[in-house]
């Protein structure tokens, strides 16, 4: 069920983004906290139309929101995101020469009471 939503400036160049996915789709299941791989969507996107503080075009930001259902403890919360944080900071595919690039994990918890999830096979 994990849905990663992945947020970068344009002005980071070469961003391997089929590197970056994978690399965090592996570092969230090694967690240990998610049952099934397949169960795990993740998508990027790129803006170019973006501003930091008051318009330093000397920043950039790699911005991970993942979204997890309820249930989990602070622990296996905090786990979850120091693991996908620390991947990020080790992630070097993409070039950002004179940027300061910003690497940011955010997770949200949705009720499982409200969320519903079909498979429809073709």
């Amino acid at each position: 069920m994990p849905q990663m939503i992945i947020d970068y400036s344009d002005n980071i160049q070469n961003l391997d983004t089929q590197k970056l996915m994978l690399g965090l789709n592996h570092t969230l299941f090694d967690t240990g906290l998610i049952d099934h791989a397949d169960a795990i969507k993740t998508r990027i996107r790129a803006h170019s139309e973006f501003l930091i503080g008051f318009g330093d075009n000397q920043q950039a930001y790699i911005h991970v929101h993942i979204c997890i259902l309820t249930g989990r403890n602070s622990q296996e919360k905090q786990l979850i995101a120091d693991q996908l944080s620390a991947f990020l900071q080790s992630f070097n595919a993409y070039l950002a020469e004179g940027l300061d690039v910003q690497l940011c994990v955010e997770l949200t918890e949705m009720p499982k009471i409200d969320y519903r999830k079909t498979v429809v096979k073709f």
